[in-house]
């Protein structure tokens, strides 16, 4: 049967009105697909850029075992002074390096309890400046060091910006290459971010990553006020204040004790 040229327009016609009514159909299901997940509509470029790095990091293989990371703020402002444990006024950044020494020494004690099981502890400094990393290890992740930690922290200096988040996201990648079960991140400033990526924003990303990968998250606001830090609670951290070198050695000795080195 022959068709005219008006059949034939016809046809076509019905076929682009299907096709349009098909696309619109799709559409809808994918809006509706992003109404479900409201989330998708709230990142940022900021956000998905941070999402980004994080899922960037290596992952190694999957293990038991406990990691810790120990992130020292060593921006300029460490140089300041408060009370030592003396009572007299010390720089900030030596309170810490004393601080860090104590905690080498737990985690050394712990490891050589738990011979069954891996325990690895690594210690970051971070600030803002030129030519370099953000964070760079001081001590990297291995088991914990007494010898090797000590000549280490003597190396500690202030000097530069404060770029927390930016510490946040390369402490994570050393946590992740881990693999181990137990990770754990803690953070120690002075200050607020100056530099790089909003801690905020990177506690929350690091919150919506797979649970496996997620370090559970401790800030120590060492002289500086804790409130600058509610974004990081609000994702899920601890933050903790610590006002001078008493403070300071409590506070990391009762994360420890509660919450870093217990069985399993």
């Amino acid at each position: 049967m022959k068709l005219g040229a008006g059949s034939w327009e016809l046809r076509a016609g019905t076929g682009l009105a299907f096709l349009a009514s098909l696309s619109f159909v799709v559409a809808a299901c994918e809006r509706k697909s992003d109404d479900a997940n409201p989330a998708l509509h709230e990142l940022s470029r900021t956000d998905r850029r941070i999402d980004d790095q994080l899922a960037s990091a290596a992952q190694g293989p999957a293990r038991e075992g406990l990691a810790a990371a120990i992130v020292i703020d060593v921006s300029g402002s460490m140089r300041e002074t408060v009370r030592g444990e003396s009572g007299e006024k010390e720089r900030k950044v030596e309170i810490a390096r004393r601080a860090a020494r104590d905690l080498v020494e737990q985690f050394a004690r712990y490891a050589d309890d738990h011979k069954d099981e891996p325990v690895l502890l690594g210690i970051y400094e971070f600030s803002e400046r030129s030519g370099m990393d953000d964070l760079r290890p001081v001590v990297p992740m291995g088991p914990p060091d007494r010898a090797r930690a000590d000549s280490a922290l003597a190396s500690l200096r202030p000097d530069g910006g404060t770029p927390i988040g930016n510490a946040m996201i390369g402490a994570k990648a050393e946590l992740d290459r881990t693999g181990v079960s137990r990770r754990h991140l803690l953070l120690v400033t002075d200050g607020e971010n100056t530099d790089g990526f909003d801690p905020t924003k990177v506690a929350a990303a690091i919150n919506r990553r797979p649970e496996a990968e997620r370090p559970s998250i401790y800030f120590v606001a060492f002289d500086t006020e804790e409130g600058k830090f509610k974004g990081v609670r609000d994702a899920g951290g601890l933050v903790l204040a610590a006002a001078n070198a008493r403070e300071l050695n409590e506070t990391f000795d009762s994360l420890l004790r509660g919450k870093i080195l217990i069985e399993k």
